[in-house]
């Protein structure tokens, strides 16, 4: 047992090692363990302190949804690894203001924390626990730790965290091609696992027309079975049924103008596959009620199976992009099997990141501009090195999950393009209910996956005026996000480049304008009703717009501080 105080810092270990502390900064602690030999069954490295719970009401971390009560310190820690979440925390007021951040350097190893309130004193206790046998160092380990009590917005806070992680950390983000910015088509809720290539071409060609520049084909296209499980998962080849000519194919859709986007579930080879007798011996884990494995990456043959089944599928096919799945199913290395004869890791997360590395440096040797979508929850700084589209994990229909999502992706990851969860709807609902889906995603980018040939001519005018409306004011929609009452869910969002701004309301709001030239007021609340604040008292112009982009009519606010507005159900207005 090892044990220091540095300044508020509790620092300790359960094995014999030396701990030492430094100030990088104000606002970074540098701390290092060294050793000789580990006695103890777990050894772990632990830092804690506490705060007095001042003007603390709220916590947010990349996988409280929508859960933003505050903890207690003895309830089960936060997990967070490379495959899920991120290890920052961030403590805030009714006001939307951050009280107390924390995050950690260490963005791989599992690492477990415990931030919540001690009813004993009224304070914030703190504990962050890393296993220090699960991080592959065997002699030193080191992690910064970074907390900042600044008084600034809490979406500021969350920014400055991502920058950090980027500039400090040396977590240097993938790329960004414009297409991943774009809205795209996506095959899953509108085909599912009935992938025929005349069918995915004749809804791309339709696709096309409303300026979308990339589909993604999910789970199927490698299977005839249709029962959504992944038995069948592991050879990755086109069953001959459903795309007789996958190269053909490809170009058939890229002709259109479209990227295409492959689905692979990354970890899975299935007990009906070609590749299950090679692998069987080389799992995680295996699901019975699944028929399915989970592929332990520890092994140097898995990862070179994985790496050449999208290199050679990227060279066969003249794929744009890929899209990964399941990533978080590859666990942990606290539950993966002991260490075996053929691996050349001790851990997991170390062996996904050099997975991760290699699919990345070979298929950016090929194709410099590839495109990588990843899903919730394997969204934290470090798979933004290896990815350049976030999605919101599986939400249909729902509106509220998919606007929670965007904003949550958005405060985190910087550059990276967020993506929602596909859009689908029933195609005799109201165009403004349908609408009201495609508000949820204004500030991402938009997947749509509703069968276009069978939608009525309302929403597919609704749908082609809010692609072409995303695709022209992009760079406004990606402008660094201003959030207000994050407690309830985000009700309005803003975002401001240089004189214009766009604002959303999802709820009851009063609308504070800003000085900017141009305001986009989005109406994606029940109430129709809208009051604007300004400042100073001004006179405003205000064109009214429908959900399908028709004007109905313009309106003239005399100079006030206080308008009221009629907006239609999911439409907008433009103010000057």
């Amino acid at each position: 047992m090892s044990s220091i105080q540095w300044k508020d810092l509790t620092i300790g270990t359960n094995i014999d090692a030396e701990i030492s502390a430094s100030a990088l900064c104000p606002e970074q602690t540098r701390i290092s363990v060294r050793w000789a030999e580990m006695k103890s069954e777990k050894p772990a490295l632990t830092i804690s302190w506490s705060l007095p719970l001042y003007d603390i009401q709220y916590e947010w971390y990349p996988r409280c949804g929508k859960d933003r009560s505050l903890r207690i310190d003895w309830q089960n820690p936060e997990k967070t690894r490379i495959s899920s979440g991120a290890p920052v925390f961030c403590f805030y007021n009714a006001a939307g203001r951050s009280r107390f951040t924390m995050a950690l350097s260490d963005v791989l190893t599992e690492i477990d924390s415990s931030l919540g309130v001690r009813e004993e004193d009224g304070t914030l206790a703190c504990k962050v626990e890393i296993p220090l046998d699960k991080t592959g160092h065997t002699h030193e380990y080191q992690v910064t730790l970074y907390r900042s009590l600044a008084d600034i917005s809490f979406a500021e806070s969350l920014r400055r965290v991502s920058l950090w992680w980027e500039k400090d950390c040396g977590l240097i983000p993938m790329p960004v091609p414009q297409e991943a910015r774009l809205p795209l088509y996506s095959a899953w809720y509108s085909f599912h696992q009935a992938t025929y290539a005349p069918a995915i071409e004749a809804e791309c060609e339709l696709a096309a027309k409303l300026g979308i520049k990339a589909v993604i084909v999910d789970d199927g296209w490698q299977t005839s079975d249709g029962s959504r499980g992944y038995a069948y998962c592991g050879d990755w080849q086109p069953t001959p049924v459903k795309i007789p000519d996958m190269a053909a194919h490809v170009k058939r859709v890229q002709d259109m103008g479209l990227k295409y986007i492959l689905w692979y579930s990354v970890p899975y080879v299935g007990e009906y596959s070609d590749h299950w007798n090679e692998f069987k011996d080389k799992l995680v884990k295996y699901r019975a009620d699944h028929h399915t494995g989970i592929l332990d990456p520890r092994y140097p043959e898995v990862r070179e199976y994985l790496i050449s089944t999208y290199e050679n599928a990227l060279k066969n096919w003249n794929l744009d992009g890929f899209k990964l799945d399941f990533i978080d199913s590859f666990g942990t290395t606290t539950y993966a099997p002991a260490p075996k004869d053929g691996m050349d890791f001790v851990s997991l997360e170390d062996a996904i990141v050099c997975l991760m590395t290699g699919v990345m440096n070979r298929l950016k040797a090929i194709k410099p501009e590839i495109l990588i979508e990843f899903r919730q929850s394997y969204i934290g700084p470090a798979m933004r090195t290896y990815g350049n589209m976030f999605r919101v994990g599986d939400c249909p229909a729902d509106a509220i999950n998919n606007r929670v999502g965007i904003i949550d992706l958005r405060l985190l990851s910087g550059n990276t393009a967020v993506h929602s969860d596909m859009l689908m709807w029933h195609k005799d609902d109201k165009v403004e209910n349908a609408a009201h889906q495609v508000l949820s995603t204004i500030f991402g980018v938009m997947q749509l996956s509703v069968r276009l040939e069978d939608i009525p001519e309302d929403h597919l005018k609704m749908v082609t005026f809010w692609c072409d409306f995303m695709a022209k004011h992009r760079a406004l929609l990606s402008a660094p996000l201003e959030v207000e009452s994050p407690q309830n869910l985000y009700p309005l969002v803003r975002a401001r480049l240089n004189e214009e701004e766009a604002i959303a309301v999802y709820d009851r709001h009063v609308v504070t304008l800003s000085d900017a030239a141009v305001t986009y007021l989005f109406n994606a609340a029940a109430d129709p009703y809208l009051v604007i604040r300004c400042e100073q008292p001004r006179e405003l112009t205000a064109e009214v717009f429908n959900c399908m982009g028709e004007s109905v009519g313009t309106v003239n606010l005399p100079a006030a501080r206080l308008h009221e507005l009629t907006l239609p159900a999911s439409g907008f207005a433009i103010l000057k």
